[in-house]
């Protein structure tokens, strides 16, 4: 009898969690973190019903819905706008607070070509006209008229980290610039600086992406691009006929139009313009620069370059657009911390390419796997069954595709408090594939800032106690910036942690499709995301 009462009363202590550890918050995050749940979402939302998500269309609005709809069955409340009261709850005479939406709704400003641009090259007493969407395409924010003279600038690339300023010494004021497309050596595989940019293909895309930044800043009224590896014929423009047997099969991409965030500022955006071998040959006539053997020197790395101003020639340009609003919305979820006014946040960019040239650009890379990314996370946090300190914020973001537009409208105009209280943001951008040279399929790039060391020993620590079997390449940066949403959340000093897994041919391209996605790769950032926002949402 005595051994029955004393195994009895240990039993009871076993039961009541006396003497058996119990489960972390983490770990009871970690269980709902699953290959199956990763897989179910991505191969919906790269699928061709959501139309490959471009912002503002039908199918942008389809993928939204169903992503507000999963972190609603996972118990993450939402975090957007303010809803309207309960009609039914209203009739029934009880009054009730709205609660807080799924969606952070806004417009866009989308621009068109009006039909009615031009530009002009005056030589001396001759001027000649070009034709737009024949001669040159063009880029601009509204119907204005500038007229400037012209200022090759090279490839108008002005970065420390790869040791190049084109720029230096230029008087850009009320001018016009003419660059080369691209970057250096980028059409030969061979040369120094193809080596150089290829050796870290995100940092050459941003900068690529980020060019026009500093044209702006230095006051240039216009920038006219000359690619030497594309004939005109062969690039955006209007077609009679493509001549294609088969056109769904094109991969050409025929998107005229523009969104931008509409800024109490009117001062017209810098006017871009494409040119061809035409366009080049007018404006540098007598100049003696050869384009084709400037881009040469530059490949091999031996040109010490200084911006030349072409003497006699004077750039007129017209353009002419149409506008029009878009409605648009980020996906917004959000747990209260207990202290609820500090914030952290989770994003990811919802948005892709849409469908152009007869094909659909499903992103299952970009981004369709950060966006299940954050999903998951969201979920993960719901499963602890504990508050964090900190309010949580779960973002998909609209428009990155269309120029970083979601994030930044979100940091202008944040859900709860004001930005000086949102502590950290993580960002996900394509999370689920190998580069080229990846042969063990393990490789993750992560940026953050270098300010503050302590993410480093938290990611390092994270994948150390739990076993997370990747290749982890750490980038640290005093202000990160790039060609991602964690950008606008620099831009208002708050520290970033950042993860992409790898550029890889199939890039911006309709080949991102799920059938390539590395499954492990993406499950094992996923964790490591949950287990450092709980970290910074619980210090």
């Amino acid at each position: 009898m005595k051994y029955r009462i004393i195994v009895l009363v240990l039993s009871g202590l076993f039961l009541s969690g006396g003497l058996i550890a119990q489960e972390t918050p983490q770990e009871k995050g970690l269980e709902v973190i699953t290959m199956d749940a990763i897989e179910a979402q991505l191969s919906f939302l790269a699928s061709d019903w959501t139309e490959g998500r471009e912002t503002g269309t039908r199918g942008m609005y389809l993928a939204s819905d169903y992503i507000a709809s999963m972190l609603k069955f996972s118990g993450v409340p939402g975090g957007g706008d303010m809803g309207r009261p309960s009609r039914r709850a209203m009739a029934r005479g009880i009054i009730t607070p709205p609660e807080r939406t799924y969606f952070q709704n806004f417009t866009l400003l989308e621009t068109l070509p009006g039909g009615e641009s031009s530009l002009g090259i005056i030589k001396g007493d001759r001027e000649f006209v070009f034709q737009e969407n024949v001669d040159y395409t063009l880029r601009a924010s509204s119907s204005t008229a500038v007229s400037g003279e012209l200022v090759f600038v090279g490839y108008g690339i002005q970065s420390d980290e790869f040791g190049i300023n084109e720029l230096s010494g230029a008087d850009l004021e009320g001018k016009i610039a003419i660059r080369l497309y691209g970057v250096p050596g980028q059409s030969d595989e061979n040369s120094v600086m193809y080596k150089k940019f290829m050796e870290d293909r995100r940092a050459a895309y941003t900068l690529i992406r980020n060019k026009d930044n500093a044209l702006r800043e230095m006051g240039a009224l216009a920038v006219i691009d000359i690619n030497l590896d594309i004939d005109i014929g062969r690039i955006t423009g209007e077609f009679i006929d493509d001549m294609e047997m088969s056109p769904n099969e094109s991969s050409r991409n025929t998107d005229f139009a523009r969104l931008r965030l509409d800024d109490t500022d009117s001062a017209p955006q810098l006017i871009s313009i494409s040119g061809g071998h035409k366009v080049a040959a007018a404006a540098l006539a007598g100049s003696n620069i050869d384009l084709r053997e400037y881009a040469e020197d530059a490949a091999a790395g031996l040109k010490k370059f200084k911006p030349v101003e072409i003497k006699d020639a004077r750039i007129n340009i017209k353009t002419e657009v149409n506008k029009r609003r878009v409605n648009v919305r980020n996906v917004v979820a959000m747990i209260e911390g207990k202290n609820k006014d500090e914030f952290v946040v989770i994003g990811a960019h919802m948005d892709h390419m849409g469908m152009s040239g007869g094909r659909i650009w499903n992103g299952a890379d970009d981004n369709a796997s950060g966006t299940v990314g954050v999903m998951t996370i969201a979920r993960a946090f719901a499963a602890t069954g504990v508050q964090p300190e900190r309010t949580v914020i779960f973002c998909g973001w609209t428009g990155e595709e269309k120029g970083l537009l979601g994030s930044e409208y979100f940091t202008r105009n944040p859900v709860i408090s004001d930005m000086d209280n949102c502590k950290f943001y993580i960002n996900f951008d394509m999370i689920a594939r190998d580069s080229d040279d990846d042969e063990e399929g393990l490789g993750v790039g992560v940026t953050y800032n270098s300010n503050y060391p302590e993410i480093l020993e938290m990611c390092q620590t994270n994948v150390e106690d739990y076993d997370l079997k990747m290749n982890y390449n750490y980038r640290a940066q005093e202000d990160p910036r790039g060609g991602s949403d964690y950008t606008a959340f620099t831009a208002n000093g708050v520290p970033i942690i950042a993860f992409m897994a790898a550029m890889h041919p199939d890039y911006h391209s309709p080949n991102d499709e799920v059938e390539y996605v590395n499954w492990d790769k993406m499950l094992d950032i996923i964790k490591l995301g949950f287990l450092n926002l709980w970290e910074v949402a619980n210090k």
